[in-house]
């Protein structure tokens, strides 16, 4: 029944009435409205999520982009409107509505009518091989923790050769198994490894594949992830490389249970202070701890002791470090895109804009113009600066930035704001 409603306009739970849109009108005075109204009357009432059905479907074929991006964004447009509006020719027309059926359908439930679903997915399948990667990584985002869809989709999608869409399944979806994650790591190459190697749980065999591809992101990025299964013989791998990647020596150190000869081998190179909490962290070890005194002992001697701070820093703690003490700012964002501190920057939203991780990633990620504005504002940015984040980290090409208005201020109301605020966090 629940899928049935939303066929006909009438989708699940409602969210908060979208701002500006006023009182839904008669059915007649809609019919008018849709058939010989303005532009501007029209998008109010693609916009309206109680409107007929009927008229959203007709609605869906309308002359303007803009009222044919609302039905798109109308959670009440009816799947058959849907289906037409992803071969629209608009780019923003189909990112929308990749937005809504991303989001969608892996809430339906087994309970759903047969024959609906298979028509929600064969939309979703037109819009995961959509030629605009934008379209293709909105997909891909909203469907990484799906377990409910075709596989084939997600396969299909972790197999692109954009980056932006592949990595999302790629690093949460559990519909990629241990051959198809190895198999990728075989074929793949850079951020899709890396994103491999974040999985949670990541089995030992999948570990052994990344490593024998010697990537030095990929393992740093399974050294730092605490659940990855990292069996003896590739520890004895990355302990062989380790010291010449820099990077990989403060994971190294706090990860649990390493091997003996694996904490020996990297105490030969590891700097002061990691030293100190390699100690540290195995005081229960009497002769293990006697050892690694005679090597320090026998380092200093040698003069290869290099008595520097660490340098290894996480992103997450810089960033609740510099909002403590008042200098995490516009400016200190800025300087974060240009050094291409990409981590702390999303880590610096999520500090200053108080909303949760995933929140600020979904917002940024699928290149909503408007979310990303949104989020700039939550986050006490200025609109300029907004600009800078759709084009730098949204990948919104110029023609698709939303502009600050002619005295810099924001060109959507809070209201607006407010509603995708709420709409990214409720999703």
């Amino acid at each position: 029944m629940a899928m049935l409603n939303w066929v006909f306009g009438k989708r699940g739970k409602k969210k908060r009435k979208k701002p500006g849109i006023g009182k839904k009108p008669a059915y007649e005075k809609a019919r008018e409205i849709a058939g010989k109204g303005s532009s501007a009357q029209r998008a109010k009432l693609a916009a309206h999520e109680e409107m007929e059905p009927e008229i959203l479907y007709f609605l869906a074929s309308d002359d303007d982009e803009d009222v044919r991006i609302q039905v798109a964004e109308n959670v009440g447009t009816p799947l058959q409107a849907d289906a037409i509006l992803a071969g629209d020719a608009s780019e923003e027309v189909r990112c929308e509505l990749a937005r809504k059926i991303g989001r969608m359908v892996p809430g339906l439930g087994p309970d759903e009518n047969k024959t609906l679903v298979e028509m929600a997915i064969d939309v979703l399948e037109v819009l995961a091989q959509d030629e605009l990667p934008r379209v293709r990584a909105i997909i891909s985002e909203e469907l990484k923790h799906a377990g409910n869809i075709p596989a084939e989709i997600i396969q299909r999608l972790s197999d692109d050769l954009e980056d932006i869409v592949a990595v999302p399944v790629l690093e949460y979806s559990p519909l990629l198994n241990e051959l198809d994650l190895k198999q990728i790591v075989a074929r793949g190459a850079g951020l899709k490894i890396a994103a491999i190697a974040r999985r949670p749980d990541l089995p030992e065999t999948v570990v052994d594949a990344i490593v024998k591809q010697d990537d030095a992101g990929a393992i740093q990025e399974v050294l730092e992830n605490n659940s990855a299964k990292i069996g003896n013989k590739s520890m004895d791998i990355i302990a062989e490389r380790a010291e010449e990647n820099t990077g990989w020596h403060r994971p190294m150190v706090f990860r649990d249970e390493l091997p003996v000869r694996t904490i020996r081998r990297i105490a030969s190179f590891v700097n002061a202070a990691l030293m100190e909490a390699l100690i540290e962290r195995n005081s229960t070890r009497k002769d293990l701890v006697e050892g690694l005194r005679k090597t320090v002992r026998e380092r200093i001697e040698r003069g290869d002791m290099v008595e520097e701070a660490e340098t290894y820093v996480p992103a997450l703690a810089r960033a609740k470090e510099d909002m403590a003490d008042g200098s995490l700012n516009e400016d200190r964002l800025a300087e974060a895109l240009a050094g291409d501190e990409i981590s702390y920057f999303r880590y610096g939203l999520m500090e200053l804009s108080g909303l949760p991780h995933d929140t600020v990633s979904k917002m940024l990620n699928t290149g909503s113009s408007k979310a990303i504005t949104a989020l700039a504002w939550k986050s006490g940015l200025s609109m300029k600066f907004a600009e800078q984040i759709q084009s730098q980290i949204g990948k919104l090409p110029p023609k698709q930035v939303l502009r600050a208005r002619h005295d810099g201020g924001f060109p959507l109301g809070e209201d607006d704001m407010d509603w995708y605020l709420e709409s990214f966090f409720a999703g």
